[in-house]
């Protein structure tokens, strides 16, 4: 049987010293030991196994009616592209892992925003979901941005229109939490092809 997993891998960004939880979605196929105890083998994406090593991780049991349950993992003894996998507990069912993906904002790049009366650049991406953005505006501060307020967010031909639902100030800019309004792009394929390549990069560090 093969089951779903996911790790989540901190990631430090250079510029901004920030960091940030990736989630990594992988899959295994299993031999079971004993009731708490299985081995993992046949990874995918190939080589993920050498992140697990010695890291706790969540497993996926599929559950009545396509739900499932979210159970903790332990991953030891790695060897040959297998590996042994102790569960830990249960967690609750269908629980939200995680509500968007983040990014190091040097990495999604300088965004600029455009309003009316003025352009302000510096806007950076921190995470992303297909209904949501959060963004910092490096060097603003409170009032920059109002709630309820409509901004267009430019980045060469990229535009995304995003309505202001909160604001936050910090020492080096403000954080504004945003609902996505309308974008020229596709979010799934922008999202993910950011993700993907972290995990690459991932990959080969650890190859």
């Amino acid at each position: 049987m093969r089951y779903d997993g996911i790790l989540f891998e901190k990631i430090r960004c250079s510029k901004f010293k920030d960091a940030l939880e990736l989630p990594i979605l992988f899959s295994f196929k299993t031999r079971k030991v004993s009731e708490k105890e299985m081995i993992a083998y046949s990874f995918l994406p190939p080589e993920i196994e050498k992140l697990l090593e010695g890291r706790e991780f969540l497993i996926l049991e599929p559950f009545n009616g396509g739900r499932f349950n979210i159970v903790k993992a332990y991953a030891q003894e790695l060897k040959d592209g297998e590996c042994k996998i102790v569960i830990e507990e249960d967690s609750s069912k269908d629980r939200r892992l995680f509500e968007r993906f983040s990014f190091c904002p040097e990495e999604v790049g300088e965004f600029k925003l455009q309003r009316k009366d003025r352009v302000i650049r510096q806007v950076y991406i921190f995470d992303m979901s297909l209904k949501g953005i959060k963004l910092f505006l490096k060097g603003q501060r409170k009032g920059v941005v109002k709630r309820g307020e409509f901004l267009t967010l430019i980045q060469e031909k990229k535009v995304i229109t995003v309505k202001v639902l909160w604001d936050e100030e910090r020492r080096d800019g403000l954080l504004a939490g945003c609902e996505v309004v309308k974008t020229n792009f596709n979010i799934m394929k922008f999202i993910m092809d950011h993700y993907v390549s972290h995990v690459k990069e991932l990959l080969l560090q650890n190859a």
